[in-house]
């Protein structure tokens, strides 16, 4: 089951997370996500996060995955 959570820094706010703990919080979320875009090839222009992993979204559709957190090449194609 997933549980996909769009919360937004401000509802944070209004619920009393203290700031510290928020930009932890969407930080983490933000490293976590898939990346995406139209590029055919990530390397030299998407910084992997620790998902790791870069989905090309146009018509034709490819998957790609580095495994070094804060790098810009060393993306692999997988599908």
């Amino acid at each position: 089951m997933r549980q996909d959570s769009d919360v937004s820094y401000a509802e944070l706010e209004r619920a009393g997370w203290p700031q510290f703990l928020i930009d932890d919080y969407i930080g983490l979320k933000r490293e976590l996500l898939p990346q995406s875009g139209t590029d055919a090839d990530p390397n030299g222009i998407y910084v992997a996060n620790l998902n790791g992993m870069y989905i090309k979204t146009d018509a034709t559709q490819a998957l790609w995955f580095n495994p070094t957190p804060g790098e810009d090449t060393g993306w692999v194609q997988v599908a």
